[in-house]
């Protein structure tokens, strides 16, 4: 059975780039498009895809790997991976029963908002976003809400309140500093500490916002800082580190408390995260691997 120096579990922005850094440096790399929650909106935060369909952005980069022979692309394939006996290999099982083995594996398959707020998933990337600097402009203007389930609300309240004036906060039941809610209602910004009880709206277009105290109060559109996240299913496979808001822990080349599994993009970091940002993980987590890679083969 062929073995790939690189497994790449996910197929998003910082799996692209990994791929095509590893696979330009002549390394057989494996890459598992697994398709979650892949994006289906414009990308607005860099300058050279400004007002691109991200799902056209995909789609020419996996035709641009398609050109190199050390790159196999497997689409829309789920996958386990199991540690083999010898501790050196892994074993990837692919939905359609194909089996690959791999000396490094790169987790960039993402990592999903963990909250309770009903429905909300609904709502995400169409009128619910992570980051005002991905989508700001769009929004300029319109009503929006703020949901913040962290202790650190002020900071990007105030950068969504220089989009729009028309602001509420919402902390989801969680407390807010005594401090940071007179010096948002100062600015006429509505702070609500209640629990969210339903989010209402039409095919991912919100219209309205219901607390359980009975509010309801009308919203076009808003940015959500949860307090967790959980990472998709592969990378709850590992035996990686975890940190507290349920990301895999990594150095500060990518690498996992695990040996040989690295982590790049959304698994690895804080959202939000802007697309160029997970670009650039990806590419800074492959030169980790194909450093190790040398590093190693160069001693047998």
């Amino acid at each position: 059975m062929r073995v790939y120096d690189c497994a790449i579990i996910g197929g998003g922005p910082a799996g692209l780039n990994a791929a095509l850094l590893l696979g330009r440096t002549n390394r057989l790399v494996a890459l598992f498009d697994t398709n979650n929650d892949h994006l289906a909106f414009e990308l607005q935060e860099s300058i050279s895809r400004n007002g691109n369909a991200a799902i056209e952005f995909m789609q020419a980069a996996k035709e641009k790997l398609n050109q190199y022979p050390t790159i196999h692309s497997i689409v829309n394939q789920n996958v386990r991976v199991i540690k083999q006996s010898d501790n050196k290999l892994f074993k990837i099982y692919a939905e359609d029963g194909e089996n690959f083995l791999a000396e490094k594996i790169l987790l960039t398959d993402g990592a999903k908002i963990q909250t309770d707020i009903p429905n909300i998933e609904l709502f995400y990337n169409k009128s619910i976003f992570t980051s005002p600097y991905s989508f700001g402009w769009e929004l300029k203007g319109k009503k929006l809400i703020y949901i913040n389930e962290t202790s650190d609300v002020a900071l990007n309240a105030k950068i969504i309140y220089n989009l729009s004036n028309d602001l509420i906060v919402a902390t989801n039941g969680n407390e807010i500093k005594e401090k940071e809610k007179r010096e948002l209602e100062n600015k006429g910004i509505n702070v609500i500490t209640d629990k969210i009880q339903e989010v209402k709206g039409h095919n991912g277009e919100l219209s309205s916002i219901v607390f359980q105290n009975g509010l309801e109060v009308e919203r076009e559109a808003g940015f959500i800082t949860p307090s967790a996240y959980t990472t998709n299913v592969i990378g709850q496979g590992f035996s990686c580190d975890f940190d507290e808001h349920g990301l895999i822990v990594v150095d500060h080349f990518g690498r996992t408390s695990e040996k040989n599994v690295y982590a790049a993009g959304d698994a690895a970091q804080p959202a939000p995260t802007e697309i160029v940002l997970s670009e650039a993980t990806g590419i800074q987590v492959a030169k980790t691997i194909n450093s190790d890679i040398s590093s190693e083969k160069f001693k047998k």
